[in-house]
C-alpha cells in the first residue's frame, strides 16, 4: 500500500456533461451513483459504465458469477466501512474497510456477498466497465496479482472517485478517452499498491537478485544455466518467474544487456570485433555479428562508424 497520490481522475468538463438525472427507488440501498454514456465508443478502450456507492445490511445480498453469464462487464468494488466477502473457487476473502476486489462479473468461480453473521452495514463504492480491452486488462491483472487489493481511502484514486458523488443521480456523457482514463487510473493505483507490497514477495526478490547477478557477471560467464546455478533454482523456474515479474524473457534481457556492453566496447575502446565477441561470451565472431545486427539493426563495423550507445 502506498500513500503517494495517483494520477488525478478526470472530472466532468466540456467533454463530460450531464444528460439527465436518473431516479433510484425509495427502498434502494444506493447511497449515490453516476451513470456514464460513452460517445462513439472504441473497442480498444475500456468503457466506463457506472460509479455507485451502496449500503447493504442483509445476508440476502449474494451474487454469483455462474448465474450472470449474460453480463459482460468487469467490476471493482471497494469497502468504505463495515465488511463484505469475496470468494473465488474455494478461497474466501474478507473485505474490511480499505480492501476491494476486481473480477469479471460472469466468472463462474466468483461470488460476493454480505457476511452471513454480519452485524454492521457494508458500505462500498464500485465501478463497472466493459469492452474487450476491459476484459483483457482485468483477466491479466487478476492472473498476475490476484483479485483482492488494499488501497488508502483518504488519498489517491479512491478519494478522487468519491468526489464524483457531487454528480449524484446524473447520467454523464463522456468521450472514450475520459472513461479509459478513469479505468486506467484504477489499474495504476492497484498496480502501485502491489508493487509496494510485493517487495517482500519471493518472485520479486528472485528477479531482483537475477538482475544483480547479471550486472555483476556480464558479459562473459552470464547465461541462464549460470544464473540458475548461482540462485539454486531450476532454469525453468527462473525463466518463468523472471518473465512474470518483468514481462520479458530472461534470454531477451540477457541478450539486450550483452549488446549494450558490446556497444560500449565498440565506441569506447580500440578492441577488434573479434576481441569484443570474446569479451561478450561469443567464441565465434560470426555468431556475435549476427546477434549484434539482430538487436541493434546494424553491423558492429557500421555501429562503430555512426552508432550511438543506447541509454538502456
Amino acid at each position: 500500500m502506498t500513500g503517494k497520490k495517483n494520477q488525478s481522475v478526470r472530472k466532468p468538463s466540456s467533454g463530460c456533461f450531464a444528460l439527465r438525472p436518473f431516479q433510484s427507488t425509495k427502498a434502494s440501498p444506493e447511497l449515490w451513483g453516476i451513470r456514464f454514456q460513452t460517445v462513439q465508443s472504441m473497442n480498444s478502450f475500456p468503457r466506463l459504465q457506472v460509479i455507485v456507492a451502496e449500503r447493504q445490511t442483509s445476508p440476502a445480498y449474494h451474487y454469483e458469477g455462474r448465474f450472470r453469464s449474460s453480463e459482460k462487464h468487469c467490476l471493482f468494488k471497494f469497502t468504505l466501512s463495515g465488511e463484505g466477502r469475496f470468494r473465488t473457487g474455494q478461497k474466501e476473502y474478507r473485505l474490511p474497510a480499505g480492501r476491494g476486489f476486481l473480477c469479471e462479473i460472469n466468472d463462474p468461480a466468483t461470488s460476493y456477498y454480505y457476511p452471513p453473521n454480519g452485524r454492521d452495514p457494508w458500505e462500498f463504492v464500485y465501478l463497472c466497465f466493459i469492452g474487450p480491452a476491459a476484459t483483457a486488462m482485468t483477466r491479466e491483472f487478476v492472473r498476475r496479482h490476484g483479485p483482492v487489493f488494499q488501497l488508502p481511502a483518504d488519498i489517491g484514486f479512491i478519494s478522487e472517485i468519491m468526489d464524483w458523488r457531487r454528480h449524484d443521480k446524473q447520467e454523464l456523457r463522456i468521450t472514450p478517452a475520459d472513461g479509459a482514463r478513469i479505468v486506467s487510473n484504477l489499474f495504476a493505483a492497484l498496480s502501485q499498491s502491489k508493487v509496494s507490497l510485493d517487495r517482500f514477495d519471493a518472485g520479486f526478490i528472485l528477479a531482483q537478485e537475477t538482475r544483480r547477478l547479471i550486472r555483476k557477471n556480464l558479459p562473459k560467464t552470464c547465461n541462464v544455466k549460470f544464473l540458475a546455478g548461482q540462485l539454486n533454482v531450476s532454469r525453468e523456474h527462473l525463466s518463468r518467474v523472471f518473465k512474470e515479474q518483468t514481462a520479458q524473457t530472461l534470454r531477451q534481457y540477457l541478450m539486450r544487456h550483452k549488446m549494450l556492453e558490446a556497444c560500449r566496447l565498440i565506441k569506447e575502446t580500440r578492441l577488434t570485433h573479434k576481441e569484443i565477441a570474446v569479451e561478450t561470451g561469443y567464441n565465434i565472431p560470426a555468431h556475435f555479428t549476427r546477434a549484434f545486427k539482430r538487436v541493434m539493426r546494424m553491423t558492429p563495423r557500421r555501429f562503430r562508424a555512426v552508432g550511438t550507445i543506447p541509454t538502456q
